[in-house]
């Protein structure tokens, strides 16, 4: 692993956080694979094949709920020849819908990143919950 790979895909991975959580859709979008074979599987058991169904859903939560905010937490990545990466972390979601109520998950989730031309993309992603014994645990 160089150093000059991880110091990238950190900075990916902060890039990423900061789209998601200003709600800006277009830069958020720049941090995947746009292609009908990204694959999302989200905690709720929901997975979207391709880009496309991914989207719709982002567009609903960005539009639709007052407040939406990521965390990554411990984050663990590798990188492979500078050209393919895996990383896993602890993940937490908060959301105000607008009645003003209140909705807390997180988890562990696990992304596959790929160089793309010069950048990296996030070709997959998987976000499962935590378990009753690993929340109590946190």
């Amino acid at each position: 692993m160089s150093v000059e790979s991880l110091k990238e895909v950190d900075d990916f991975f902060r890039s990423m956080r900061q789209a998601f959580n200003s709600r800006d859709l277009k830069t958020f979008r720049s941090h995947f694979w746009t292609d009908k074979r990204f694959s999302n599987l989200d905690a709720s058991g929901r997975r979207d094949r391709g880009w496309g169904a991914y989207e719709e859903v982002l567009d609903q939560e960005f539009r639709y709920l007052e407040t939406l905010t990521m965390e990554l937490k411990d984050l663990n990545y590798q990188t492979f020849d500078g050209q393919f990466a895996t990383a896993v972390a602890t993940w937490k979601l908060s959301q105000v819908d607008p009645e003003g109520r209140n909705l807390e998950q997180h988890g562990r989730c696990t992304f596959s990143l790929s160089r793309i031309s010069a950048d990296w993309k996030i070709v997959a992603q998987h976000f499962s919950p935590l378990s009753a014994e690993d929340a109590a645990a946190e």
